[in-house]
């Protein structure tokens, strides 16, 4: 499993970072939206949606990315944090989601909306940004991928806590204390290494923690809806990995929180 998952990734990183580089913005955009559809289609599977109502959905997931564009950024983003925030209290904090919300479609649905739709347009918008070097959305995928790889590792060698045993049990604090300090200390040779100051480097190295720990909240999402309807992936798309919302459920939390975050780190790019 654990060598389908190692080729699957780099196949993976492969085509997204070609992608990433090699086609303008309304090209990613297009490449997005079609990973955005298959996780909307696993999405309304959890959900116990089936038959033409699953494909209703997909579609009307793609008309809200479509109709986003013509709103404000920090619009379509902020709803998307603010139930994020609420995912970690209710997972992590609380440690079961135990509330309603979790047990009707409509809700459900509706979390779908908040998961997808904000991390569609959070990943246009750093494309659109620097077509021609998209150094920050480069930057969110690494530190989404060192987070998720180091607490990997770290959880397996180290875990002994379960982080949210009655969401995922596979999941420990240590693995996930692994991965944010793994993305921040990789953030912060990424940053150095790329002429920025020490001070914009540790701000950086900060702020890379920060959205690593919602990437978590991505995961257990994910892990609350499959836990809910009784399977172990989302899908089968991906070898050694289940579906495409099993690869992209931590780049779901993470893409709304960083985008909003980069203010913070070089300025209003509204």
């Amino acid at each position: 499993m654990l060598k389908a998952r190692i080729i699957t990734g780099l196949i993976l990183a492969s085509l997204v970072l070609a992608g990433l580089f090699w086609l303008n913005t309304a090209g990613v955009a297009a490449l997005l939206a079609v990973v955005i559809a298959i996780g909307a289609f696993e999405w309304a599977g959890l959900c116990a949606v089936q038959g033409a109502r699953r494909v209703l959905y997909v579609l009307f997931i793609l008309g809200l990315c479509g109709l986003s564009v013509f709103l404000p950024v920090r619009a379509v983003l902020i709803p998307g944090v603010v139930w994020w925030v609420y995912a970690m209290w209710d997972l992590v904090v609380r440690a079961d989601g135990r509330t309603g919300l979790w047990r009707h479609p409509g809700t459900e649905l509706l979390i779908g909306v908040l998961v997808l739709v904000p991390a569609w347009r959070a990943c246009v918008a750093l494309k659109a940004w620097n077509p021609a070097r998209p150094e920050w959305l480069f930057m969110l995928l690494f530190l989404v991928w060192a987070a998720d790889t180091v607490a990997y590792f770290v959880g397996r060698a180290f875990g002994r806590r379960r982080l949210a045993p009655k969401v995922s049990p596979g999941k420990t604090i240590e693995g996930a204390a692994g991965g944010l300090a793994g993305a921040a200390l990789l953030v912060f040779a990424w940053t150095m290494a790329a002429g920025y100051s020490g001070g914009m480097a540790v701000r950086t190295a900060a702020f890379a923690a920060l959205v690593a720990a919602f990437s978590v909240a991505g995961d257990l999402v994910e892990s609350k809806g499959k836990r809910l309807r009784g399977v172990k992936d989302s899908g089968r798309l991906l070898p050694g990995h289940g579906g495409m919302l099993d690869r992209i459920d931590a780049l779901t939390a993470a893409a709304p929180v960083f985008v909003l975050g980069i203010r913070w780190l070089v300025g209003d790019r509204s």
